[in-house]
């Protein structure tokens, strides 16, 4: 994908902002403000955010009362904003308030309603749309489904009569039975529990199907027969199907338009309101959990004439993006061969449907990026999109008639960006900003050119931050690694320091001044006297498909040997202490950090964070098992590969760590499982190593980005005093000046 001109004059606007006065300290994680969605009114003059902040929750009251050494308990809120963009001096305007998770907006077409969807601090299966009017006053429910409208929901029709949103339906509330096999062995569909069969623990065969039907039913026992039956923190229950519903928000209605076993999802309005396309499986001969792509669907409002509209053999189609006049239908697409490694590309359909399956335009392919978020600009004759590239997320533009991307955004001050969230209208784009000097900006792009719309994170500016300095490394197989260099905060010629070294997980993901999710924690370390060096190795995604497979049947050896050589790189500053350096990661990151730890003893101290650290284990208790196949070839029961799978597993080298090694992991973290973690600790325990084991309760794998703010915070502090007591580091803790530090 070819490069774009850097935002010229954005550093002048947004002011220098690596000299404040006062260091990034670790409650500053609760200060963070994101923008997690936008919608721009068709004529550009007003932008809806959907802003993610942390808030204090009130402690529970008690007969004794609360202490005063108490910790304050933190929850996450999800708030309403509003920008005029003809008067961008004015600020935006809130207009949700209160423990609320508010999200998803939508502007009616007449730009004077709002619809979104809003939950609770839990949010299980009950958010609802909810309708407020632009110039003020309460917000309404919308919907009042009985079990929810999932995320995706509140589209508007063209007239701004309906609200279309989806909803998941347990299989037990739907009528009939689904065409596919069961997949529970010698029963069928049709529950034990028969009408007048009474259930009984001691009674006829039937009376006893019945009994244990019903403790099922209760999930006491969970009685598992899919293939897929893991979510995130939880056993899934019973299949759930999502199925399209229109809503009337003036009388708070909801009209059902399809049906089935199937799921619906990812649906869009066609501009003559009268049909909706969205994808969905629907192969009636296989169970949904073996199926992995989707095809493109059209239906009537009505909910008639339900048929498949655009779909490639070997594909996944997904998220259709109808044009102006609906004559186009953009989409997602990836190839089904090598999921693991195929990229996202953007293609192009007819909205009447192809003959024969043949795909009428896909343009883009495995040399380019990877398709992140895409949608049609105000005009509807040209998309844009956003995909990592070379450690930034990027804003490009594409025409349908040239099938040429163009970058829009791309640098800040010469260091990658990362766009996450933006939309157009009326000639203007509107997106959030992630760069090196801040964690999250509001910018508007025009006819006058590029500007600061809002900084919902002014006290970035009053912080003393590193900045990322790029390099690469090339490797003796010609594989070139990109990485970045953070200074210690306040550094002094003459003086060494500790360097952190920083993996990150996937294996597919990829960092840079533009990631988010890592920009508090890299900068933390920075202010506790810390470099921090962080790569991009041969299996990361933003380099084409060549690079992010190049670690086919190769998870350590190579990925490890790329990063070790951006460090041996890196080492050669004069300011890095070679005798005081650690190594932490994530995920993937957390099983590089042990096969590091055991095959390079350099490290004084290592934290390897919700890891895998055995394959053939990690292929039985964790929902991303497919990866165990897709990575490495096949099966661990296969002979084949079982040799290849316990050569990758960093377990098989468990004897050789010696580095002090902290291990953390989620108590309910079912992406990668627990038993792995425990299986390493034990290991080391019983070889008498330097190890430490801490378990987060009631967390998942996204711990460290959308976990319990308590525990997140303490995470970070925990690594650090791991760190800590292995280097000499004479800087003291952080503080803000007239703050004492809790």
């Amino acid at each position: 994908m070819q490069r774009g001109v850097p935002i010229l004059g954005l550093l002048v606007l947004l002011g220098p902002a690596w000299a404040g006065e006062q260091p990034v300290v670790t409650t500053d994680l609760l200060r963070l403000r994101t923008v997690t969605s936008i919608d721009v009114t068709a004529d550009g003059s007003k932008a809806v955010l959907a802003v993610r902040s942390i808030a204090p929750r009130e402690a529970p009251e008690t007969a004794s009362g609360a202490g005063e050494d108490d910790e304050p308990g933190y929850a996450y809120r999800s708030h309403l904003f509003l920008l005029d963009l003809f008067d961008l001096q004015e600020g935006p305007r809130q207009l949700t308030f209160g423990d609320r998770l508010d999200r998803e907006p939508r502007f009616a077409p007449d730009g004077r309603r709002i619809a979104f969807i809003r939950g609770d601090e839990q949010d299980n299966g009950d958010a609802q749309v909810w309708v407020m009017r632009t110039d003020g006053g309460e917000a309404r429910p919308a919907s009042r489904l009985d079990h929810g409208v999932a995320s995706g929901s509140g589209q508007w029709s063209p007239d701004g009569r309906l609200i279309l949103v989806r909803s998941m339906i347990p299989i037990d509330e739907m009528p009939g039975e689904p065409p596919y096999p069961t997949e529970r062995p010698n029963r069928q569909w049709s529950p034990g529990s028969i009408a007048g069969v009474t259930p009984r623990p001691d009674g006829t065969r039937a009376e006893i199907r019945a009994w244990l039907d019903a403790n099922a039913a209760r999930q006491d026992p969970s009685v598992i027969t899919r293939l897929s039956f893991q979510d995130e923190q939880k056993l899934r229950g019973p299949l759930r199907f999502g199925q399209l519903f229109l809503v009337d928000p003036e009388q708070a209605t909801a009209t059902q338009i399809t049906d089935g076993f199937f799921d619906h999802s990812q649906p869009a309005f066609l501009p003559d309101g009268s049909r909706i396309v969205y994808a969905a499986k629907k192969d009636p001969t296989v169970h949904p959990d073996r199926i992995l792509g989707t095809d493109l669907w059209r239906i009537n409002a009505d909910g008639t004439a339900d048929e498949r509209l655009l779909w490639l053999e070997g594909w996944s189609l997904e998220q259709p993006r109808p044009n102006r006049d609906g004559t186009l239908i953009a989409f997602a697409g990836r190839r089904l061969d090598e999921p693991a490694f195929r990229l996202r590309c953007l293609g192009l359909g007819s909205s009447e449907g192809v003959a024969d399956g043949e795909p009428v335009g896909r343009p883009g392919g495995d040399d380019d990026t990877s398709l992140h978020r895409f949608d049609w600009e105000a005009s509807k004759s040209a998309l844009l999109f956003t995909g990592p590239a070379r450690g930034g997320f990027p804003l490009s533009t594409i025409s349908p008639g040239l099938l040429e991307p163009a970058t829009l955004v791309d640098e800040q001050d010469g260091l990658p960006v990362g766009v996450y969230a933006f939309d157009a209208g009326g000639g203007a784009i509107v997106y959030a900003m992630t760069g090196a000097a801040n964690p999250c900006v509001v910018m508007v792009r025009d006819g006058r050119g590029e500007r600061l719309a809002w900084d919902p994170n002014p006290w970035a500016a009053d912080k003393r931050l590193s900045r990322p300095v790029p390099g690469s490394v090339v490797r003796p197989d010609g594989t070139r690694v990109q990485y970045w260099l953070m200074e210690p905060t306040g550094r002094r010629p003459g003086e060494t320091y500790p360097l952190a070294l920083e993996i990150h997980g996937g294996p597919s993901a990829m960092w840079g001044p533009g990631e988010l999710t890592m920009w508090h924690e890299f900068q933390l370390l920075c202010s506790w006297g810390y470099g921090v060096a962080y790569s991009n190795p041969r299996g990361s995604g933003g380099y084409g498909y060549e690079f992010r497979r190049a670690n086919f049947q190769d998870w350590g050896e190579g990925p490890a040997g790329d990063v070790l050589a951006v460090l041996d790189q890196v080492a050669l500053k004069e300011w890095i202490d070679e005798d005081r350096l650690v190594v932490t990661g994530g995920s993937y990151a957390g099983y590089l950090t042990a096969w590091i730890v055991a095959h390079d003893h350099r490290f004084k101290a290592a934290v390897a964070q919700r890891g895998v650290y055995d394959l053939a284990t990690f292929f039985g208790e964790g929902n991303a098992w497919r990866l165990v196949e897709w990575t490495m070839g096949g099966y661990p029961f296969d002979a084949r590969y079982r040799a290849i799978i316990d050569r990758n597993s960093p377990f098989t080298y468990v004897g050789r760590i010696r580095t002090p090694l902290l291990i953390m992991h989620a108590s309910e973290d079912l992406r990668t499982g627990v038993s792995q973690s425990e299986m390493l600790y034990r290991a080391l325990k019983a070889l008498q190593r330097p190890v430490e084991y801490v378990r987060y309760p009631g967390a998942g794998h996204d711990l460290s980005r959308s976990g319990d703010p308590g525990q997140r915070m303490d995470r970070l502090n925990r690594i650090i005093e791991f760190f800590e007591r292995y280097i000499e580091n004479p800087r003291p803790a952080p503080a803000v000046s007239g703050q004492s530090p809790r």
